[in-house]
């Protein structure tokens, strides 16, 4: 598999957010932002951006704050900090990446995209959640392994349905999940079926196992990832 090439640097709210790119925006169906998981760094999801990339996507893949080429000593107070400070941290540190968004876009936007997808996994699920109150320009959001509920905080998504009224999401869960329990995203995708007269634009689709998911199940819902992508994308 190609080793993916240096990154890019794109101006963001607290400095430079080095980024991974695939395909030209120009030319593809919709220009998708990719966000990785707790503890990873860019190249994990390359090969989902090789995926969706040969599908007709662009893809941005950007560092998350405190990670990788912008690593600090945030995630190392996290790991010995007690649950209830660890999950503030969490949080914050979600709050932090969905704040880039509009960042994001709009660099995608000058590359010469006019369709834009935010997709994650597990904590960069949190952020893309977060993505239709933060930028309108988001038309369709990707979110595995994630949960809208952010505890008592004000941004949290599951209190900003309406800000999903030109938007559509893909949700995965896992119905073993011992790190993201799947019943707040039920909840969510069909509080927001039922807000918008039961459109399939919300879907929740169900796995087996737990937050690690099968090699084979992952491999079939990132397949119905672009099917649905092409079906609903705004």
């Amino acid at each position: 598999m190609p080793a993916p090439p240096p990154p890019i640097t794109i101006p963001g709210p607290g400095g430079p957010i080095p980024a991974l790119t695939l395909g030209k925006c120009a030319s593809a169906r919709a220009a998708v932002i990719l966000r990785y998981g707790l503890g990873g760094t860019m190249a994990v999801q390359w090969p989902e951006a090789e995926r969706l990339a040969a599908a007709g996507y662009a893809v941005l893949i950007p560092e998350a704050p405190h990670h990788g080429l912008r690593a600090d000593r945030f995630l190392d107070h996290m790991a010995i900090a007690a649950a209830p400070e660890a999950r503030s941290l969490f949080l914050d540190l979600v709050a932090e990446s969905a704040r880039e968004t509009r960042f994001l876009v709009d660099h995608l936007s000058r590359s010469g995209a006019s369709r834009f997808v935010v997709a994650g996994i597990s904590m960069g699920g949190f952020a893309a959640l977060a993505a239709p109150q933060r930028d309108p320009r988001v038309g369709a959001v990707v979110a595995f392994l994630a949960d809208p509920h952010w505890d008592d905080r004000l941004q949290s998504p599951h209190l900003h349905l309406a800000s999903w009224e030109h938007t559509a999401l893909f949700a995965v869960v896992a119905t073993g999940d011992e790190v993201v329990p799947p019943d707040p995203m039920r909840r969510f995708t069909g509080e927001l079926a039922s807000r918008f007269d039961f459109d399939s634009r919300f879907a929740c689709l169900e796995y087996r196992g737990g937050h690690t998911m099968d090699p084979a199940d992952w491999d079939e819902a990132w397949s119905k990832v672009i099917l649905w992508l092409d079906r609903h994308l705004p």
